[in-house]
């Protein structure tokens, strides 16, 4: 009995746990977003988050695997200069998010990738997962989708979403996305270092054999 239990104890602490960031300008919905996404409320009103918030969830992949998610939010962050590069150099995944109704914020978004790649120096689709998220999808789009498609080929994003914190739309989406594309980089990392051990390994028995023969 005593053993299932510790069974059951190690199987939760195997569950995979990512850090994903927010990032964009102030007032495009990115604590909104998480805060749908951890308690689905939205409020109309919010009040400015200072410096940066962090905020915990376990979802389940549509795999059936459970993980665990560390949401950093950056809103209230004046610009993409003020970044604090200990909160984002270990990210393990990133959603770049401007608002429908405001063409600045989407222009705006080439600094913060920017910043991003030059204090984290990794590069998107083979390290690491960069989604695309306009949100604010109940309000007119005011940016050409063109641009937005080219945004998104230029900088190899994974993915792109329409989201509306507000209605709800394509929030668990968004996250669910992230989360397979983690587990499928988080699984090649493990196939390369279990790769590269049996490979020690089998020099390392080589070796011993050449020694035993001299």
């Amino acid at each position: 009995m005593t053993s299932k239990k510790k069974s059951s104890n190690n199987s939760d602490k195997s569950e995979p746990s990512f850090k994903i960031i927010t990032l964009g300008n102030s007032g495009v919905g990115k604590s909104s977003i998480i805060k749908r996404f951890i308690s689905d409320k939205f409020e109309a009103k919010t009040i400015s988050t200072i410096g940066f918030g962090s905020f915990n969830k376990e979802i389940t992949l549509k795999n059936g695997k459970n993980i665990k998610l560390n949401l950093i939010d950056t809103a209230g962050q004046e610009n993409y200069k003020a970044l604090s590069i200990s909160y984002i150099k270990n990210a393990d995944g990133v959603l770049f998010v401007y608002a429908y109704d405001d063409p600045k914020s989407f222009e705006e978004i080439t600094g913060w990738i920017q910043s991003f790649k030059e204090n984290t120096k990794v590069d998107f689709q083979d390290k690491l997962p960069a989604i695309l998220v306009g949100n604010k999808n109940d309000l007119e789009l005011k940016i050409d989708k063109e641009e937005i498609d080219k945004l998104k080929e230029k900088y190899n994003f994974y993915d792109n979403f329409d989201t509306s914190a507000k209605d709800g739309k394509n929030i668990n989406e968004v996250f669910q996305r992230m989360g397979e594309m983690l587990i499928q980089i988080n699984s090649k990392k493990k196939g390369k270092q279990n790769l590269k051990l049996v490979q020690s390994q089998k020099k390392g028995r080589g070796c011993t054999n050449c020694g035993g023969d001299m």
